[in-house]
């Protein structure tokens, strides 16, 4: 189940209203309500705080920031905004791209020619797999082997990075199940 936060008070109360839908989804209804996480309605928030929505969306950069923030701090989805002008792909793969970067786990659309570049976007590409894939199984065999710090491709490794390559290689794992 997906919660969608559309206002400002339910932005200012967003870690209450996670915390009561987490505690009602273990205790008062048996896992018959999972909470899976938030979808941002931006326009619903827009007309809410009285903000007028623009291309580049810098009039809720900070309810997204804090929405994903939120979601990410309790294991929960964060689905971004619709992208209103949806003959602009380029538009569209350009907010993904700027989405996923900043930790959405995917975004709402309103129209079927838009769903391949969301879908795109929020997949890594193999690039990211090989890369993700390499680190992983470097940071193990030096763990074997007993080292400290070591570099994979000319970067120092520590752990946000092994977190970082874990977390490509969890959504490639979900993308293979569906």
């Amino acid at each position: 189940m997906f919660f969608y936060m559309e206002s400002a008070i339910s932005l200012i109360n967003l870690n209450d209203i996670i915390k009561t839908a987490l505690s009602l989804s273990a205790e008062k209804y048996h896992g018959r309500f999972n909470l899976e996480g938030f979808v941002f309605g931006s326009d619903d928030f827009c007309a809410d705080i009285g903000a007028s929505r623009t291309k580049d969306s810098v009039e809720v950069t900070y309810a997204r920031q804090k929405l994903v923030t939120y979601c990410k701090a309790y294991k929960l989805k964060a689905i971004d905004m619709v992208y209103i002008d949806f003959k602009d792909l380029e538009g569209l793969k350009m907010q993904c791209e700027q989405e996923a970067r900043m930790g959405f786990t995917g975004k709402q659309v309103i129209h079927p020619g838009q769903v391949d570049v969301c879908q795109n976007a929020f997949t890594p590409s193999q690039e990211k797999i090989e890369w993700a894939t390499g680190l992983v199984e470097a940071f193990e065999h030096h763990q074997k082997s007993g080292a400290g710090a070591f570099t994979h491709k000319g970067q120092m490794i520590d752990m946000p990075s092994l977190l970082q390559a874990k977390n490509i290689l969890k959504i490639i794992e979900k993308v293979k199940k569906i």
